[in-house]
């Protein structure tokens, strides 16, 4: 069975599910809460928290019932299928939707990569801020807010990702020094654009893009701008898709659908050599791992910037650890508690302590935490071990590179305040991909007969969720 047509079955299984069963909101909650000698609250009963992958939640489960002993949390995780296979993402997916809509699933379901519409049109998932605003211990100014929005239903929000990430581009100063103008962000387009210039100079070894690129590398900035789950509308099959499947598929890429492998280049520990002539640009994400490069004083690359949508958008990802609360649940109040405790601020260790640090950044994934003062721990902490581990091999720009950590955390938080979109989810990958190796790599349609049938597919999908 194809992955489209599976993904088509469950949908019309959820509908049905949905329409016999019923949204299970009347409930009583075993969640308890009790005041000795009006002080502090007890909080007690059992929680039970689904994942497909979150490394980190065993760890918070095991921190919050050490500081809530009559609280017993319950971690399911992907099924074995087998000696040597488990259960896919898209399996998971599957699964978790019909316990969503059967009102049989856990009490607090990591939902990363998924589309939560469906659910939440159909009343299945809590509205976190009804938490929020009714918890004297939640202060919204703590967080980026600005990522709640976008992530917004109807302005409601049904989802709580614990971190996020974002690209950005820095370009060889070498191989654009004939160019005079400057970018304070960068776009698919502009980013082709200088590329060929640069190819124009005739300049021989003719230089690659960019590391790891392939046709597709811009969808997930791109096809947000071409539908719309509020209103159920598409436009893929439009000049403006069309316009785009053309301009990117003139990208050279090394990349092998069959095998899939390509350049795996990167800047990293000062090293920007391969930048001189071998690519344009080089990528990196806006992580505790990569941010270090901030500080560091590199001789052929520009000054890193974010990369944005054609329309201007700031997108960022949420790839890891984004939970919600069915409205089924018997513990909504818990997972609440529990989910807060997750993204609240943590006092970091002392950077001296490397395995401490190294576990509090990875609590994260070393992307950029929710809550603003995680983020500042986190980045600190990276890049003070990343400055005692390299020590002099590296040109910093500062004599000191600790005195520049201040002034690169405030441009990153910029940066994530800034943020107002959410790149398209994996689900939706699900639905075009093999419709995008096609047009790409295997010239089996046209960009009009592609456009075309993207269309009928997010039409269709997005028809499904209503």
């Amino acid at each position: 069975m194809s992955r489209k047509f599976k993904i088509l079955i469950v949908s019309i299984m959820l509908v049905s599910v949905f329409f016999f069963s019923g949204c299970s909101n009347e409930k009583s909650d075993k969640y308890k809460t009790t005041e000795k000698n009006g002080k502090t609250e007890t909080l007690s009963g059992i929680l039970k928290v689904s994942t497909h992958y979150d490394g980190v939640i065993k760890n918070r489960a095991q921190d919050f019932m050490s500081l809530h002993p009559n609280v017993k949390i319950e971690i399911e995780e992907p099924a074995n299928m087998g000696e040597w296979e488990s259960e896919s993402l898209e399996q998971y997916g599957m699964r978790t939707a019909i316990e969503i809509m059967s009102g049989n699933g856990a009490d607090l379901i990591d939902l990363s990569h998924f589309s939560t519409y469906r659910y939440a049109e159909s009343g299945l998932l809590c509205n976190l801020y009804d938490f929020m605003d009714n918890d004297p211990n939640f202060n919204k100014a703590d967080y980026y807010t600005n990522i709640f929005t976008a992530k917004e239903i109807h302005g409601a929000l049904y989802t709580m990702p614990s971190s996020f990430t974002y690209d950005m581009m820095v370009v060889s100063c070498p191989l654009t020094e004939h160019l005079t103008t400057d970018y304070d962000v960068m776009d698919y387009k502009s980013i082709l654009d200088i590329y060929e210039s640069v190819i124009s100079l005739g300049i021989s070894p003719e230089p690659r893009i960019l590391p790891g690129i392939v046709k597709e590398h811009f969808w997930r900035y791109e096809f947000p701008a071409y539908y719309d789950e509020d209103t159920g509308e598409a436009w893929f099959n439009s000049d403006e898709f069309i316009a785009y499947l053309e301009r990117t598929n003139t990208i050279v890429t090394p990349y092998d659908p069959v095998y899939q492998e390509w350049d795996k280049t990167r800047i990293a520990q000062g090293d920007d050599d391969f930048m001189k002539s071998g690519y344009v640009f080089c990528e990196l994400e806006v992580t505790a791992i990569d941010v270090y490069n901030l500080l560091v004083d590199y001789a052929n690359i520009s000054t890193p910037v974010p990369i944005v949508s054609s329309n201007g958008d700031a997108m960022f990802r949420a790839m890891q650890a984004e939970y919600g609360i069915p409205a089924s649940s018997d513990n909504k109040e818990l997972a609440w508690e529990f989910l807060k405790f997750c993204v609240e601020e943590k006092s970091p260790p002392d950077s001296s302590d490397r395995e401490k640090s190294q576990e509090y950044i990875m609590n994260y994934y070393a992307w950029i935490p929710i809550n603003i003062n995680n983020f500042r721990h986190a980045f600190r902490l990276q890049c003070e071990l990343d400055i005692d581990m390299f020590g002099d091999s590296v040109l910093w720009k500062e004599k000191s590179p600790r005195d520049g950590i201040d002034e690169m955390l405030d441009l990153v938080h910029e940066w994530s305040l800034q943020r107002s979109r959410e790149a398209s989810e994996t689900e939706l990958w699900f639905l075009i991909n093999s419709d995008l190796a096609n047009y790409y790599y295997y010239d089996i349609a046209t960009a009009e007969e592609t456009a075309v049938i993207i269309q009928s597919r997010v039409a269709s999908y997005l028809g499904e969720q209503r």
